[in-house]
């Protein structure tokens, strides 16, 4: 299960009741799968990127070959946005 927190925190409860905070990079909404992806790090290591989906807003899914290239794409855009790498 997923909670959002807020713009930037996302805690993720897993099936034993443990719970992890991760920080929320960015994420996007795509129409056609009707998900969210998120691109998710933790706090102590914010060089490791992990992107997820969620179809339903309250659990995580891994992704497909097809939605991992799109991320991919999505990211290199992200990182490559010139108002971004001001902020960084």
């Amino acid at each position: 299960m997923i909670e959002i927190k807020n713009d930037n925190d996302m805690v993720i409860t897993r099936d034993d009741g443990t719970e992890q905070l991760m920080k929320i990079l960015f994420f996007f909404h795509n129409d056609q799968r009707e998900k969210d992806y998120y691109f998710l790090f933790e706090e102590s290591n914010p060089d490791e990127i992990i992107v997820m989906a969620s179809s339903d807003g309250t659990s995580l899914e891994e992704l497909d070959e097809e939605e991992f290239d799109e991320a991919q794409q999505v990211f290199d855009a992200y990182q490559e946005d010139p108002t971004i790498a001001q902020i960084k």
